[in-house]
């Protein structure tokens, strides 16, 4: 009957074991759990500001439309001061400094989800490759830009000829990929998607003609056109 004591303090000393790992797994999900939720506040801070960037974009478009007998911006050859674009975030110097003259400067032309594309190399990217052309993060869809199909090309703000203007894109967020790859798009530089968790995209914010902006889930997009070398645009 001696070992009975025994016993029970190998029994007391097991369930306190047990306490402790209970203690420390319930420590474990609530670490857990806050860093999802510190890590969900922040992607929908960068959305926010994201959006915000947009909306500028969207505004000082449409001054530039009431300027100009409400047209958009004519990025085609036969007007060599915008000309040069090819992918859609290819954007003239000269219609850099048009848009940051009406109030969208350089930190709207860069997603806050995606600071490694607003570097010199992107800014300047005329200098690095003989083209009057700065490489921002969103992609436009203007008229005569090179490699978007012409059914995307936006002379105006009145809608595309099917869709109204609250349900036309005009802007969304760079969201691209190479052989099914959203993170490594090799072009001058390798860059990677906006909104991204991981390797996989969120989504993106679009931009309408009538200048709201909405966020889009990555699963409701489409691939709208591919550019060469092959890259394939959704939004």
């Amino acid at each position: 009957m001696k070992c009975l004591p025994a016993a029970k303090r190998n029994l007391a000393g097991a369930i306190r074991l047990l306490d402790v790992a209970a203690i420390i797994c319930v420590l474990g999900v609530l670490a857990f759990v806050v860093a999802l939720g510190m890590r969900s506040a922040e992607e929908k801070a960068l959305r926010a500001q994201c959006r915000n960037n947009l909306m500028h974009i969207g505004t000082a478009l449409k001054q530039y439309s009431l300027a100009n007998a409400g047209s958009l911006p004519d990025c085609s050859p036969a007007n060599p001061e915008f000309a040069g674009g090819a992918w859609p975030w290819d954007i003239s110097t000269n219609l850099v400094s048009e848009l940051a003259r009406l109030g969208a400067g350089r930190d709207s032309l860069y997603c806050p989800a995606n600071p490694a594309m607003n570097t010199l190399e992107h800014w300047e990217f005329w200098r690095f490759t003989h083209t009057s052309i700065r490489v921002i993060s969103y992609g436009m869809l203007f008229y005569g830009q090179g490699q978007e199909p012409r059914t995307y090309w936006r002379k105006n703000l009145l809608g595309d000829g099917v869709t109204p203007p609250a349900k036309t894109e005009l802007g969304f967020d760079g969201t691209v990929s190479m052989d099914d790859d959203f993170i490594h798009i090799r072009g001058t530089w390798t860059d990677r998607s906006n909104h991204v968790r991981g390797s996989q995209p969120m989504g993106g914010n679009i931009l309408f003609e009538d200048q709201h902006v909405d966020w889009r889930k990555f699963e409701q997009m489409q691939p709208r056109f591919s550019t060469f070398p092959p890259a394939t645009w959704y939004f």
